[in-house]
């Protein structure tokens, strides 16, 4: 049963503080000219930090293949790997970079966000950056019940749900950790659900990344 949904989670395409590459056109500019020079991480095919990449090499006609991808055994190995130069860059969830992205150990070329995020107001947006095909790749959370939960139940939460959307603290938090709040009706949470199941189901099938 849906409830709502909490918040979005932007993907952000980060570099080291000392790459050549100073911003995100110089990076694709980079793959497009010669290609399989350089390697991004991920937490393996199919995971937030490959299909990130993937949707942006597409928007700008850049074929899977100029980048090459270096799966590890999780986003902490991907980060890690990184930082020590192992590769040349990264996208992953906000949340996730942004001790690395605020103590200058990464620099952020570009923000899945649809406007700049009011704590990381250096970061460009990937509609201002032409790769707005990417603002489709955001984390998100939501709150669930077991199905056929009593719409007595379902209210009391929206309720709630309504309050907290108010409450600067909520407000704050989110902003401090680069997160969006989105707490939305059940209807618009169960609209947005299948609109992503349905974004990633097709994305899958066109990288043939079905089992």
């Amino acid at each position: 049963t849906m409830i709502s949904l909490l918040d979005f989670n932007p993907v952000v395409c980060v570099v080291r503080p000392d790459s050549p590459y100073k911003n995100l056109k110089e990076l694709l500019d980079t793959i497009r000219t010669q290609p399989g020079k350089l390697n991004y991480a991920t937490a393996g095919p199919g995971t937030t930090q490959h299909l990130a990449v993937e949707v942006m090499l597409r928007s700008v006609n850049i074929p899977s293949s100029s980048a090459v991808m270096i799966p590890y055994k999780g986003g902490g190995e991907a980060t890690a790997a990184l930082l020590s130069d192992q590769v040349q860059f990264l996208c992953n969830n906000l949340t996730t970079l942004v001790g690395q992205i605020k103590g200058s150990a990464m620099r952020a070329l570009v923000s899945s966000s649809a406007e700049r995020l009011k704590d990381f107001p250096e970061i460009p947006t990937a509609r201002e950056l032409g790769v707005g095909p990417l603002e489709q790749v955001m984390g998100w959370s939501g709150l669930y019940g077991p199905p056929g939960l009593p719409p007595e139940v379902v209210n009391k939460w929206v309720e709630v749900l309504k309050k907290v959307a108010q409450d600067p603290e909520w407000i704050k938090g989110n902003a401090t950790v680069g997160a969006i709040p989105a707490i939305r009706s059940p209807a618009d949470t169960e609209k947005f659900a299948r609109e992503q199941y349905d974004l990633y189901e097709k994305l899958g099938a066109a990288l043939n990344l079905r089992k």
